[in-house]
């Protein structure tokens, strides 16, 4: 499958005056383009952190402690800031809870629509005309450097001819375009030779890299090994690659983090330990006393420095992999093809710096959007509050608002919670239908099941800042097998449900102390005695389908699906049965 969106390893904390507070716990998942991941867990389970994450949205005090989320080949967690305002809203856009407080309450609902496009449109005029005027600087170097000093004057005025009539938004004549086009040919094909023997020049000395940051070394030498390597790498870049390695371009980045975290945690143990035994010993001697002990002792914040090393020497074999894998693949270029794409890369730029959105463009386009996420006389109400909107509206009209760039991926977090069961249905269909029509791939938050039986491809279901559940809407309705699944299952209501609804017992666990072992073992009626020593792993129940519980341990005792639960599977099964005949029947007639 086409995966759009892959999150691996993600852990996030937040700094707070008790402790450092574990929000997500070493997450994993894909999003595959045009599918619905659901993100399903109690208030508390890190599903908005996660979703921020991805937006790059988190708050001051939150501390990224390790993970990546990788999108368009690029690294979100790596990249600038700036470069994440290009994609944020543009590629990957959020309807967030509450539309009240996500709507400006004293600006009208048109210039709210309206305004983020006429601003992008401005920015991005801009750089367009940029990205146009260094790419043909680039394509000019290197053509000079193909053909020689004594063409240096005919390629000026070629590229300049090309420049100035695609900024006048004119097509190139048959002879110039044939002239560029064959330039284009060789001067990626020269610049791609260059990039490649400077790859295969510095493979030895990243091998070389890796082994010395896998081994113990000292801070100053090895940032200022990093500087150096940083420098060759930049030097193995073909800069004329319209699809950027971003492995390549925030190695040096990502090394320098790297070293600095793993010194910075290093001095900060010891530190950690010593705090902890402290306030440890103090509760023993007050408890030894006969002293009524509340308080409890904040949990060491300490971090597996052998981990965080394998990380350092982790970015050095990324860029080895990714560089052996060119390397392999070199041979399979065709450069008239690439050529092609840097032509239509050039005209793209220059049509989008040509693009001026007028004020009254941007109103048509809010009121078609209007139109499209179902609010009647969009002309009329164009013109008003918010306060003047129901909650559904108002929830239209912010999905109108994040679908104004067009993006490649929805993030909806928990976009139903504020609204009454009747309306809800009505925006889950809506969404359900803009993703097919825009072939949208979507996240969707939410603490309920229910919600996303009918719009969920895959599932997560997450606790306590992890994943303790994952596979397909199917895997996860028809066979639940963590014991967190069952209650959340048990916990809601169908049209068909006569018995009292299970209430799930106790309250989530706090963060800043977590549990050893499985952090629902305290809730979970089927636990033993490793789910309060360990955590459990991911078992894999089949290719689509993991559970992370001990119940599926070879040598755990059988555990069978709560009866409610199979009853509920039974009857759904029988509609799905009695829905096909009916379909099945009203197709032979």
């Amino acid at each position: 499958m086409d995966k759009i969106l892959e999150v691996k390893k993600l852990k996030i904390a937040f700094r707070t005056n008790s402790g450092a507070l574990k929000a997500v716990r070493d997450i994993s998942f894909d999003l595959e383009r045009g599918r619905t991941l659901a993100i399903v867990g109690e208030s508390g389970s890190g599903k908005s952190v996660t979703s921020r994450a991805i937006m790059g949205i988190l708050a001051g005090n939150a501390i990224v402690e390790g993970g990546e989320i990788f999108y368009d080949g690029k690294d979100l967690m790596q990249i600038s800031e700036e470069e994440m305002c290009h994609l944020r809203g543009d590629k990957i856009s959020m309807i967030f809870q509450d539309p009240l407080s996500a709507l400006n309450p004293i600006v009208k609902i048109g210039k709210q629509i309206t305004e983020a496009m006429l601003l992008k449109n401005k920015t991005s005029r801009k750089e367009a005309r940029q990205q146009l005027k260094k790419t043909l600087e680039l394509l000019k170097k290197q053509m000079i450097a193909v053909e020689g000093e004594g063409a240096k004057a005919r390629i000026t005025k070629m590229v300049a001819d090309v420049e100035a009539t695609l900024l006048k938004g004119n097509e190139l004549d048959a002879e110039l375009n044939a002239a560029f086009t064959a330039a284009v040919v060789k001067a990626l094909e020269h610049s791609a030779n260059a990039a490649m023997e400077q790859k295969k020049a510095i493979l030895p000395e990243l091998k070389a890299a890796e082994s010395y940051y896998q081994a113990e070394f000292e801070r100053k030498a090895g940032l200022a090994y990093c500087k150096k390597l940083t420098a060759q790498v930049a030097g193995t870049i073909d800069r004329l690659e319209i699809n950027k390695d971003s492995v390549a371009y925030t190695f040096g980045s990502s090394l320098s983090s790297a070293i600095d975290k793993y010194f910075t945690i290093r001095a900060r143990n010891p530190k950690e330990e010593a705090r902890y035994a402290r306030q440890s010993a103090r509760r023993d001697r007050l408890i030894a006393r006969g002293k009524h002990v509340t308080w409890k002792v904040v949990p060491k914040n300490v971090y597996d420095l052998e981990e965080l090393r394998e990380g350092i020497a982790l970015v050095v074999t990324r860029l080895i992999q990714r560089y052996e894998s060119a390397v392999a693949s070199f041979g399979e270029i065709s450069y008239e093809q690439r050529a092609g794409e840097m032509v239509a890369y050039l005209k793209q730029q220059a049509q989008q710096a040509l693009h001026v959105v007028t004020p009254q463009m941007a109103k048509d386009k809010a009121i078609e959007l209007m139109e499209e996420v179902g609010i009647r006389e969009p002309e009329k109400r164009y013109y008003q509050y918010p306060f003047e909107f129901s909650g559904g509206m108002r929830q239209r009209i912010v999905i109108a608002i994040a679908l104004a760039a067009d993006p490649d991926i929805l993030i909806c977090d928990e976009p139903t919670t504020a609204l009454d069961v009747t309306i809800q249905a009505q925006i889950l269909e809506l969404i359900q239908n803009l993703k097919k029509e825009r072939n949208l791939s979507v996240i969707f938050i939410t603490h309920d099941l229910g919600v996303v039986a009918n719009i969920a491809d895959d599932i997560a279901v997450m606790y306590a800042g992890k994943i303790v559940e994952y596979g397909t809407a199917e895997d996860i309705f028809y066979d639940p097998r963590h014991p967190y699944t069952w209650a959340l299952l048990s916990s809601m209501p169908d049209l068909d449900t006569k018995e009292k609804l299970d209430a799930i017992p106790g309250t989530p666990p706090n963060m800043i102390y977590p549990p050893v072992g499985d952090a629902f073992a305290d809730r979970n009626r089927y636990a033993m005695k490793i789910d309060f020593e360990q955590q459990p792993p991911l078992f894999e129940v089949s290719p689509t389908h993991r559970a992370a519980t001990w119940l599926l341990h070879p040598d755990a005792p059988k555990v069978e699906i709560p009866r409610n639960i199979t009853e509920r599977i039974a009857r759904m099964n029988a509609k799905a049965e009695a829905a096909a005949a009916q379909k099945n029947g009203g197709a032979q007639e």
